[in-house]
């Protein structure tokens, strides 16, 4: 009695297992069918004779072909940045001229299910595409919500849009918290817009993020009057993160001011304020600020050593004076710094190969070379063989004769 019953059940299992394949089978042809229509469909708007043609006249041309695809698929591509201008165009006119600009609305509104949230993204894109009345209402609704990838959607559209209204949304995304305040300040700095006075009043707020955001997003505004001494009065603020946002904002956009400012915050208690205030000197170009930024070289903190380095190598080669000061420092990480710079400088490199090519040292450049050498230690020497290619021969003799032994006979 058993057997029969094990038997009819295989059996069963067998044939639910058949419709399934059968199933899925039919799903995956009609999918690749789908996409092939797609495809031609893609090529064809992209045809010189047709997108030279009205948007209408465009959709009347590939009908046919619309006809064939879902609104899912239709939806889906019209929002997919991949897709042209021109593509966008047709397949929006096409959605709102067979299913309505109300379904859209209603899609972009809300969503039931985690499955929905994509449909719910694509018709933001299509609305906003399509500069719908509803769309800042829309946007400003998926921002305010709980799904991480519905606003993040959102946040990106803002950005990109030309209206008033989406920075004043995306400005009040910063303020409200609800996303990181780097996600939404990103969209704010590849915004086309610059809404200088609500960045302003940013570095007013008691809450030092925003003062901060507030600091780096005015770098973007060069021209504006006040710029310089607001960003000047940051550099005072009792939080070290908004000195060191509006001390790399003055580096790109201040001059006189910048450079006091960026001088008295290389004493500044923060490591990375002083690293930066160091880098601002450099990018402003402040060759007088090259003793204040080389004293950093012998700094406790390895970023600000780092970054005096890098500051000195932007000043470029004029900085060559306080650099060999540098080399008889007292503290060792000042007169390694001071031969790195050399090194990245190329003025190293350039000394040591003229004078192994020569058949008479100059002594007083072969001094240079020793001191700059015994800086730099051992490292350096061995790297500058390296560096040498076919005249390594000539480098190896030549720092034997200072007696850089290791480097002789490497």
């Amino acid at each position: 009695m058993l057997e029969p019953i094990l038997l009819t059940g295989a059996m069963f299992a067998v044939f639910v297992w058949a419709v399934l394949a059968l199933y899925v089978v039919h799903i995956s042809r009609n999918r690749t069918a789908a996409r092939a229509v797609v495809s031609t469909l893609l090529e064809t708007l992209n045809t010189p004779e047709v997108r030279s043609l009205r948007v209408h006249d465009r959709v009347l041309r590939v009908k046919p072909l619309l006809e064939q695809v879902s609104r899912d698929m239709i939806l889906h591509t019209a929002a997919d940045a991949s897709t042209s201008r021109h593509t966008v165009e047709v397949l929006n006119t096409h959605l709102v001229e067979h299913w309505g600009i109300y379904t859209l609305i209603r899609e972009a509104s809300s969503h039931r299910a985690s499955r929905e949230v994509w449909r719910r993204t694509a018709a933001l894109t299509v609305l906003f595409h399509l500069r719908h009345i509803e769309i800042f209402n829309l946007l400003r609704r998926a921002v305010e919500g709980p799904e991480t990838d519905i606003a993040s959607v959102a946040l990106g559209l803002l950005g990109t849009s030309d209206d008033p209204r989406a920075t004043e949304i995306l400005i009040d995304a910063l303020k409200q918290k609800r996303h990181p305040a780097s996600r939404v300040a990103v969209h704010l700095e590849h915004s086309p817009l610059r809404p200088v006075e609500a960045y302003r009043a940013l570095t007013l707020d008691k809450d030092p993020v925003l003062r901060l955001w507030g600091a780096t997003l005015l770098a973007q505004c060069p021209d504006v009057e006040w710029l310089e001494e607001t960003l000047a009065h940051l550099t005072e603020d009792p939080d070290a993160r908004v000195r060191k946002a509006a001390i790399q904002s003055l580096a790109k956009v201040g001059d006189s001011s910048a450079a006091q400012a960026a001088l008295r915050l290389l004493r500044d208690p923060a490591p990375f304020v002083r690293a930066h205030a160091a880098r601002a000197l450099g990018e402003l170009d402040r060759i007088d600020a090259a003793p204040a930024i080389a004293e950093l070289l012998g700094d406790s903190d390895w970023w600000v050593r780092a970054a005096a380095k890098n500051a000195l190598e932007m000043l470029g080669s004029e900085v060559w004076p306080v650099l060999m000061r540098c080399l008889d420092h007292r503290d060792g990480f000042v007169r390694n710094g001071a031969a790195e710079v050399f090194q990245n400088l190329g003025i190293l490199d350039s000394l040591i190969m003229m004078e192994a090519a020569s058949d008479d040292p100059s002594p007083s450049k072969i001094d240079l070379l020793k001191r700059i050498a015994n800086a730099g230690g051992v490292r350096m020497t061995d790297s500058l063989i390296e560096r040498a290619g076919a005249s390594a021969p000539k480098v190896r003799r030549l720092l034997a004769s200072m007696g850089m032994e290791r480097a002789g006979a490497a």
